[in-house]
């Protein structure tokens, strides 16, 4: 036993010493890779908290609650894309080179006492940390030092260059950010020329908008929603934080006692936003225009592009909607049309079809091949005019929509009907190129407006009527062959 007496001690020692190492060894995943050391591993959803401490300024502490991540202790929205970019940058962090084990003057890379503190918090509790510090001498990468640990590293630049930034880096840049969808009414006061003028539209329906000022009438969704996509989308060049309630003095500076805006966004779930958009901001750019701006209440201004009020005083008529049959295609379960014969071939007659579990059927239920009925469909639900004729006309007869050409009936689930009438030829569409297009007169039966359409929707009734036409005559000639089989003889009776 004694022979084996110094094997023993010395296996001691050598797993007291293991134990040691695993105890004190740095949280780094040196798994050796093509590239160099992995540094850090976690998975991006994982990340719930992040704290850089820079030496001589506040911490910035980035934090997650709910989903919705935050600027620890300020009312500021931490930025999407700072949180994104720290997640992507670290959750699988390579060293480019290991630079030095244990270093006896770690300041030479910038690892001292001046050194940038990182540290990330998961969702399990587990922490990884390191130490950023200078550019290497190409600059093209940068050295780190995972914690606890002694090991230096580089780094590709974008890992770490972004941490020696001010609070307002970290800021969501998107200070009116909101989803157009939720937004049921808005309303703008606009001062052209020194003279305000008003713009007031409502949500109606999913894609349906009334405007109430200038003036009263059916608003284009697609416009609405580019304007408020151009509010939703604006992104702070600067944050002027006033600190407290702004005095008149304060808002003149910025041009804000007068705003040359005032516009609120109300929604069906959340409060309104009220934005003021005051005086030029300067700028180095002489291409790019800003301005101050800041919600009514508020004590911060934002410096923005102020490009997106070219969008409030685009002419009236661009405002107008131009989807005039308001019914939506997916809604629509059967269609009927009428063509009046126009032309050499005379095309005319009465057809309908019917949409039943997501097929089309004809009127007497036989199937219908093709597509022409579900083209027509959608073809009328979402009909875009192209110019808009007449408000108040006083008599149909000089557009042909007294007896139109075409009458095509949409029906709903609920028998609700929309009627659109194509009347005769009017200016044709005449392209850069000087080539034109036929264009129709066209209303919706019950309103007052008379548009110019395309002639491709007339196109697709006639489709419609040309197959239904032709089944027609099937079903007639078979009817007739049917007629000229002879009927079976009666039975003779017996005596």
């Amino acid at each position: 036993m004694k022979a084996f007496r110094g094997t023993l001690i010395a296996a001691a020692l050598l797993v007291g010493v293991g134990a040691g190492y695993l105890a004190l060894r740095p949280a780094v995943d040196t798994t050796a890779t093509d590239a160099g050391p992995r540094l850090f591993a976690f998975e991006k959803h994982e990340l719930v908290k992040v704290t850089v401490a820079r030496p001589g300024a506040e911490d910035v502490v980035l934090v997650e609650t709910d989903g919705k991540w935050a600027i620890e202790g300020t009312d500021f929205v931490a930025g999407r894309s700072m949180v994104n970019r720290v997640k992507h940058q670290l959750h699988d962090l390579t060293a480019r080179a290991t630079v030095v084990e244990s270093p006896e003057n770690p300041e030479l890379y910038g690892l001292g006492d001046n050194a940038i503190k990182v540290r990330l918090e998961m969702r399990d509790g587990r922490e990884l940390a390191f130490e950023a510090g200078d550019p290497n001498p190409s600059s093209v990468s940068y050295y780190i030092r995972p914690l606890p640990g002694d090991a230096i590293y580089t780094v590709k630049k974008s890992a770490v260059d972004y941490y020696s930034l001010t609070l307002d880096a970290f800021r969501e840049r998107r200070f009116a950010g909101f989803d157009s969808k939720d937004a049921t009414h808005y309303a703008a006061v606009l001062r052209i020329d020194g003279a305000p003028a008003r713009l007031e539209v409502e949500r109606v329906g999913e894609r349906q908008w009334q405007m109430h000022a200038p003036e009263e009438m059916a608003a284009n969704d697609d416009r609405m929603r580019r304007l408020l996509g151009r509010i939703s989308a604006l992104k702070a060049r600067d944050f002027i934080e006033l600190g407290g309630k702004p005095d008149a003095a304060t808002l003149a500076r910025y041009g804000l006692d007068a705003p040359r805006a005032a516009i609120t966004v109300r929604f069906a779930s959340r409060d309104p936003l009220e934005l003021l958009v005051g005086g030029d901001a300067p700028t180095a750019n002489k291409l790019e225009e800003l301005a101050y701006m800041m919600f009514a209440g508020d004590d911060t201004v934002y410096v923005a592009k102020r490009g997106m009020l070219d969008e409030f005083v685009t002419p009236l008529e661009d405002y107008r909607n131009r989807r005039v049959v308001r019914m939506d295609p997916s809604d629509v379960t059967e269609v009927e049309a009428v063509l009046r014969g126009e032309g050499e071939d005379e095309l005319a007659g009465r057809h309908a079809a019917v949409l039943s579990a997501g097929e089309w059927f004809w009127a007497d239920g036989v199937p219908y091949a093709g597509s022409t009925a579900e083209r027509l469909a959608r073809s009328m639900a979402e009909l875009e005019v192209e110019t808009f004729v007449e408000d108040q006309p006083a008599d149909l007869g000089p557009y042909g929509l007294v007896e139109p050409v075409a009458r095509i009936t949409l029906r709903d689930a609920d028998q609700n009907e929309r009627v659109v009438l194509i009347g005769d030829k009017g200016e044709p569409r005449v392209d850069a190129e000087g080539r034109e297009s036929e264009r129709r007169y066209a209303a919706i039966a019950g309103a007052a407006p008379i548009y110019l359409i395309s002639d491709r929707s007339l196109r697709v009734v006639q489709d419609l009527i040309r197959e239904g036409n032709r089944k027609a005559e099937r079903d007639a000639e078979k009817a007739a062959r049917r007629e000229r089989i002879p009927s079976a003889a009666p039975p003779e009776e017996d005596g």
